[in-house]
């Protein structure tokens, strides 16, 4: 009984194998999706413009060579940021104090000379056009309105940030990737937002966020960083 036992677990060991190594053949021929070759190809085919510095290969992949990110806002817009904001984010990646899984294995390796060469890159790029936005010119009016009150002490007037308190240029930013923060803000989740915009983010209504999104993203009267 108790060889055939061990016959059996042979057999299923036997049985597993074969289909682990099915699954990795699978996996190794599969390859990426259509939108992932495309956006590879993208990137692979996009020349590097003049002035983008040798650090900036770390970030190309998903932030491409103009900075812009992804409208669906699944990638933020990094042109024309500030770049003290930039560096500070870097250095608190670098050195752990905040956790974005995808830059991690980027960030901590960076030195300061690369920090200061990839924010000052970006910063200096020009502004991108605002995505068009199916709020209404009423709806963004409220969103100015409801910004002045609650976001204009750290953000700035228009929105273009804050050096001193490391708060983030916002005028113009994808819709997406602005209320996806929010959200975590609120849930606590993110990392990045300290204790006064978690606080904030909690007291105002969903409705009213999303015509402050609204009038964020079109970018309206948006100065230069």
């Amino acid at each position: 009984m108790l060889a055939s036992a061990v016959r059996i677990l042979i057999m299923v060991v036997l049985v597993l194998v074969v289909i682990g190594l099915a699954a990795l053949t699978w996996l190794m021929s599969r390859g990426p999706s259509p939108a992932q070759a495309a956006r590879i190809a993208e990137v692979l085919q996009d020349p590097t413009p003049a002035g983008e510095p040798a650090a900036f290969k770390h970030c190309v992949s998903c932030h491409l060579h103009d900075g812009s990110g992804r409208p669906d806002g699944s990638i933020p817009s990094l042109t024309a940021q500030r770049r003290a904001v930039l560096e500070n984010k870097l250095y608190r990646l670098r050195a752990g104090m905040m956790r974005l899984p995808v830059m991690d294995p980027y960030a901590r390796t960076l030195p300061p000379m690369e920090i200061s060469d990839i924010a000052k890159y970006l910063a200096e790029l020009p502004a991108l056009e605002a995505v068009p936005s199916d709020a209404s010119k009423e709806e963004r009016a409220q969103g100015a309105s409801l910004y002045a009150q609650h976001c204009v002490s750290c953000h700035g007037a228009n929105a273009e940030g804050n050096d001193g308190l490391f708060a983030s240029r916002l005028c113009g930013q994808y819709a997406g990737y602005l209320e996806r923060r929010l959200e975590e803000a609120a849930a606590g989740t993110r990392g990045a937002a300290d204790a006064i915009m978690q606080g904030v983010v909690k007291t105002v209504p969903a409705d009213d966020l999303r015509l402050i999104v609204a009038w964020l993203a079109a970018g309206e009267g948006c100065p230069s960083p």
